[in-house]
């Protein structure tokens, strides 16, 4: 079952997420050298980052934190603002994370190639571990897609590999992205998801008919703890009506 923490604003929300990412990070950094955090940028919102470059700058021990994207496009270099890399780097650029603790997928070479890397760099650095990734940070879109798997990539979802290309009809580029099986494997997976643009989705992943193929975030499960789901008003106003 999901686990909801609901706020009033945005703001509230993203401050909660940031808190209680310090606090998962902490726990596992007692235990171990290093916490990982596999990272969509895709419909996360902007203002999360903010706040941790902010407020949680001396926070946490950003020196022992490994970052990995979930995704990455395809583009002309003209439009790398679009790129994960370009993106994490105006994000978090006031983060005192080590350059080689950032783990990008590669553009310079085919996107089969660049997966196959990925898979492999993912495959050697958890080897040892029966889990993957200690957090897996997620957005969603208004049509229920995280990341770069999509509804419309159904043959994508079920896949055993960590790491696939997927090509993107409406966009029209192809794109390197994480798959559900890696995400699953995961200590703890949580969504943060604000807008009331976003209500219907929500509402329609969370208590609505499963249809994984209509709605890909539906497909991220846990064995060990809940999905956590960090909601503002706005996305969670079909759900249950917020406690003061």
């Amino acid at each position: 079952m999901p686990k909801l923490h609901i706020y009033k604003s945005e703001k509230e929300t993203c401050y909660a997420f940031a808190e209680w990412l310090a606090v998962l990070a902490k726990e596992t950094l007692e235990k171990r050298d290093r916490f990982t955090i596999l990272l969509s940028i895709a419909d996360v919102p902007t203002l999360f980052f903010k706040i941790l470059a902010t407020d949680f700058l001396e926070k946490m021990d950003w020196t022992r934190i490994h970052v990995f994207c979930s995704h990455e496009k395809f583009v002309f270099s003209s439009d790398e603002k679009y790129n994960f890399a370009s993106t994490v780097k105006l994000l978090c650029d006031r983060l005192p994370i080590a350059k080689e603790n950032f783990h990008y997928i590669r553009t310079d070479i085919s996107p089969q190639e660049s997966s196959q890397q990925y898979e492999d760099l993912l495959r050697k650095y958890f080897e040892n571990t029966q889990n993957t990734f200690d957090l897996v940070i997620l957005g969603m879109s208004e049509q229920g897609d995280f990341s770069s798997l999509l509804s419309s990539t159904e043959e994508n979802l079920h896949r055993n590999e960590w790491v696939v290309p997927v090509y993107d009809e409406q966009e029209d580029i192809f794109k390197v992205t994480v798959t559900v099986s890696a995400i699953n494997a995961a200590l703890s997976k949580a969504f943060l998801v604000t807008g009331k643009k976003k209500e219907d989705v929500v509402q329609r992943v969370l208590k609505g008919k499963y249809e994984p193929e209509k709605y890909p975030a539906q497909l991220i499960v846990t064995n060990n703890e809940p999905v956590h789901w960090f909601l503002d008003e706005g996305a969670a106003t079909k759900l249950i009506k917020p406690t003061a």
